[in-house]
């Protein structure tokens, strides 16, 4: 029986049903990292996501694929600490840097940190071009909050410079998930060290047009798309020697 096939998730799920009735782990494993699925800011379809092997697959695919021993991974939108702590595990935590404009997960992140006994460097910002203040905006799933979405509870992060952060890590592998900010992200960033992008885009938010214009902007820029890793709206671009 394959590990993802289809019997091995038919066995996943009739497990999470028991599981679910009869009361939930406190953590489970997600493609090696332990993460939590018994806490209040865990919804119950997120828990089931990470149960079920599905939370953040498509980017853990890319990545197990192509991080290599030597990168230093940049990643925007930490969430729980997943691919922060996956990366962490593969090339050493002094080597991934994360960020998180949520305020309300950064404990959490470091729990999930600690956990998988790993430690990245955690940073609670919002990446755009200067310091200030910027309006974020905070959703019961938290995978859906962003300083770019309509609706939700309205809060004022902190808003770290992208670019010097940027020339003081010098990354070569950026993983970009920040629901609907990706192409203003990359608009404004400069790539120079970076060689390898993950980026979730979310065309509900950002429309046809200026995700092409996204994508035609990385590939101007030297960047090509890896048409062997287009997991529906998760794209892997590599630098083109």
């Amino acid at each position: 029986m394959r590990k993802n096939g289809r019997t091995a998730r038919k066995l996943r799920k009739l497990a999470w049903r028991l599981i679910y009735q009869l009361g939930q782990p406190d953590w489970a494993d997600n493609h090696g990292v332990m993460l939590p699925v018994k806490h209040p800011l865990v919804s119950p379809g997120i828990a089931r996501e990470i149960y079920l092997g599905d939370y953040e697959a498509k980017e853990i695919e890319i990545i197990s694929k192509r991080l290599a021993n030597d990168d230093v991974v940049f990643e925007v939108g930490a969430g729980l600490g997943y691919l922060s702590a996956y990366c962490a595990q593969r090339v050493g935590s002094d080597k991934v840097f994360t960020y998180e404009a949520n305020p309300e997960l950064i404990p959490l992140i470091r729990e999930t940190h600690a956990r998988n006994a790993v430690a990245p460097t955690v940073t609670n910002a919002l990446l755009a071009q200067g310091e200030g203040e910027r309006e974020f905006r905070i959703e019961d799933d938290f995978w859906a909050s962003s300083a770019h979405r309509e609706g939700g509870r309205a809060i004022t992060v902190r808003q770290a410079d992208l670019n010097g952060e940027l020339a003081r890590i010098r990354p070569s592998f950026m993983i970009v998930d920040i629901e609907g900010g990706e192409a203003e992200f990359f608009a404004g960033a400069d790539l120079s060290t970076v060689q390898k992008i993950c980026v979730e885009t979310h065309p509900d938010v950002l429309g046809d047009r200026l995700l092409s214009e996204m994508f035609a902007g990385l590939v101007a820029r030297g960047f090509a798309l890896d048409f062997s890793l287009i997991r529906k709206n998760v794209f892997f671009f590599h630098r083109v020697r």
